[in-house]
């Protein structure tokens, strides 16, 4: 039985626990002699693509949620990890591992760029900041990567901005 088979008999996601879980029941069907393919897809214990799913778009609902609640700290956030990866960015741009792509889209710049105002945007929607008491996010309001913390994570983020209990 090869790798993409059991992927497809069971539908599970291509990922290493399932790599993992492979290689487990790939033992158990070379050892027996009257074992089918479809037995061993029945005995392993793999997450589907269905599962998989449901899980990301659940931690992405999360991950909208937390961010609208703490807009100041998640821009700081996505400013840093931004800078980290490009410094000479004008919008700043981050993905998340659940697949939500946030950017802080260069409005208005005032004096000579000491003040640079932002909109804040998610999965290519514009987010209302009016709840933090900014309509556009003024760059003074969040610090640079600089500060030391952009390799957090959100629950060390939590601890450090104390804005969920």
């Amino acid at each position: 039985m090869l790798y993409h088979e059991f992927l497809e008999g069971t539908g599970a996601v291509d990922n290493q626990a399932s790599y993992d879980e492979y290689k487990r029941v790939e033992a158990f069907y070379m050892a027996c002699d009257g074992m089918t393919k479809e037995d061993v897809y029945r005995m392993a214990k793999v997450e589907t693509v269905a599962q998989y799913e449901a899980r990301m778009e659940k931690a992405r609902e999360d991950e909208l949620a937390w961010v609208m609640q703490n807009i100041i700290p998640a821009a700081a956030f996505i400013r840093g990890m931004s800078e980290k990866k490009d410094y000479f960015r004008r919008n700043f741009v981050y993905a998340s591992e659940c697949g939500n792509c946030f950017e802080l889209r260069e409005v208005r710049a005032i004096n000579g760029r000491s003040v640079v105002l932002y909109e804040f945007w998610a999965n290519g929607k514009k987010l209302d900041t009016s709840e933090c008491g900014y309509g556009l996010l003024p760059s003074a309001e969040f610090q640079s990567y600089r500060a030391d913390w952009h390799d957090k994570s959100l629950k060390e983020l939590e601890d450090l901005f104390g804005y969920i209990a």
